[in-house]
């Protein structure tokens, strides 16, 4: 059984690499330009876009349910570790998220109850 999770997890990872080579590169542009100028803001804008993804594919890592043991420990690693929140703690719901999908894994992993 293929675990959905995993592909959740590869592609959060990508988004989040494309939101650290964006935020480089917008640094390095306002080093260049100047923070107000054209070079930077354009930067700041691919930044911006490529950190909005990044969150749309967080939120979906916490929605996925695992569907195996395996699974269930790749999230918890994703999420505990570097590449989930990043020493940002999370907001209201996505903790309501995170403990949502425990709870469906519990369930799922048990049957139904």
């Amino acid at each position: 059984m293929t675990d959905p999770i995993f592909a959740a997890i590869a592609e959060h990872q990508r988004r989040r690499a494309e939101h650290e080579a964006a935020f480089d590169a917008a640094g390095e542009a306002e080093l260049a330009d100047r923070a107000d100028g054209p070079l930077a803001a354009d930067a700041g804008a691919l930044r911006d876009a490529a950190s909005e993804r990044e969150v749309e594919a967080l939120q979906h890592v916490l929605r996925t349910v695992p569907v195996t043991t395996a699974g269930m420990l790749a999230w918890l690693d994703h999420l505990s570790g570097p590449a989930g929140f990043d020493g940002i703690a999370p907001r209201d719901d996505d903790v309501a998220a995170i403990f949502g999908t425990m709870r469906a894994y519990v369930v799922r992993s048990e049957g139904g109850a």
